[in-house]
């Protein structure tokens, strides 16, 4: 009795387990159908807001809200920035992470090559970059972001590096580099905080490529660099830190980018801007993603919205700096695209555009010798 009770009880779960089971299966489909009915109701950017969070780092202005925004919006993937101070800050926290703590990077000519030889970004297809036709055709596979015949890279800004002057301070506009060495402005200038620097020194000395400076060169500006020394009032990292040397009165004119110019002016800062011709020195800057990014699609989403009319005017507007797309010159239209010399790439033609220094350790070595 007590056998078959243990049968009988036996079989009884066995029941059991056999009606739950069918039970689950019901509910298993049931429920299978109904998340497919809600995957068919809500659209994709729905989940995607919820899960997806690009990161980047970038230059200040290149992800700033007014647009960045609009994209969060269309696509539900925000984008969490931190800015760089300079591109040796930026190659090095990429390559602190392996190349997963940011997806993207907007990595500027002197150092897109490091970072291709250092395995920490990927090849690109740009046939998922449905605006990518709109690149100026001098952009597409440039020597910039291109490596062994793969583009590592998408352009979208540029611009030169200007100097900044208040202009209650420095009544004439300057003509020269030269003004920085003015006593009258002893104590009261900023330049940046990055070894390029000495790019710009190299052609103030008249020197024809700044980017390739031999021992003897190298020592020419480092003399430049000694006399100009005792004028500086501190060396600047980020546009805001150099924005507020201006609003506070401890400076009164800095080698700068466009960027500055662009918050002051907006700001109602007496704030001027001068381009001393055929002394140039700038940027040419690219979308570069990780190797190892873990949103590498949505990575490829934020690179062609930023090649779009919106995201190119949102660029521009925000930094002052020139875009690099026909949409973009839709957007802005072609008075303003002219101003920014969108129209015909000459003023790129003659900025010397930063690019890989092959000595660079020397130059590192120079920077830290001036600033100490």
């Amino acid at each position: 009795m007590v056998s078959w009770i243990r049968k009988d009880s036996s079989s009884m779960r066995a029941k059991t387990r056999a009606k739950t089971t069918r039970q689950s299966h019901w509910t298993a489909v049931l429920l299978g159908g109904l998340l497919a009915l809600i995957a068919i109701c809500i659209p994709i950017q729905g989940v995607q807001a919820k899960d997806c969070t690009l990161t980047a780092i970038v230059w200040e202005g290149y992800t700033d809200s007014s647009f960045e925004k609009p994209f969060e919006q269309e696509t539900g993937c925000a984008v969490k920035a931190t800015y760089a101070g300079s591109s040796d800050e930026m190659f090095a926290k990429v390559r602190a992470g392996g190349g997963r703590t940011y997806d993207l990077v907007s990595a500027s000519g002197d150092i897109t090559e490091r970072l291709y030889r250092a395995g920490l970004v990927m090849p690109l297809d740009t046939s998922k970059l449905k605006n990518y036709s709109s690149v100026f055709a001098p952009f597409q596979n440039a020597k910039w972001n291109t490596f062994d015949g793969k583009p590592y890279g998408v352009s979208f800004a540029w611009g030169p590096n200007v100097l900044v002057y208040n202009t209650k301070e420095v009544a004439e506009a300057p003509t020269s580099w030269n003004v920085l060495f003015d006593p009258k402005y002893a104590g009261k200038i900023t330049i940046p905080d990055n070894p390029m620097t000495i790019a710009d020194v190299a052609l103030w000395l008249g020197m024809s490529d700044p980017y390739d400076l031999s021992d003897e060169d190298l020592a020419k500006v480092k003399d430049k660099l000694l006399e100009l020394r005792p004028s500086i009032r501190k060396f600047w990292s980020t546009a805001g830190e150099l924005a507020n040397l201006f609003e506070s009165g401890e400076v009164v004119m800095a080698h700068a980018w466009p960027l500055t110019y662009t918050q002051l002016s907006e700001a109602g800062f007496p704030i001027g801007s001068a381009s001393p011709k055929g002394k140039l020195t700038g940027w040419t800057d690219s979308w570069m993603v990780s190797k190892n990014s873990r949103n590498a699609d949505a990575a490829y989403q934020w690179i062609d919205y930023i090649l779009s009319g919106p995201g190119q005017k949102g660029i521009m507007d925000v930094t002052g700096y020139s875009g690099a797309t026909d949409l973009g010159v839709e957007a802005v239209g072609l008075e303003r695209a002219k101003k920014l010399f969108m129209d015909d790439l000459s003023l790129h033609k003659e900025i010397k555009m930063w690019q890989s220094v092959k000595n660079y350790d020397k130059w590192v070595q120079l920077w830290n010798e001036i600033r100490s």
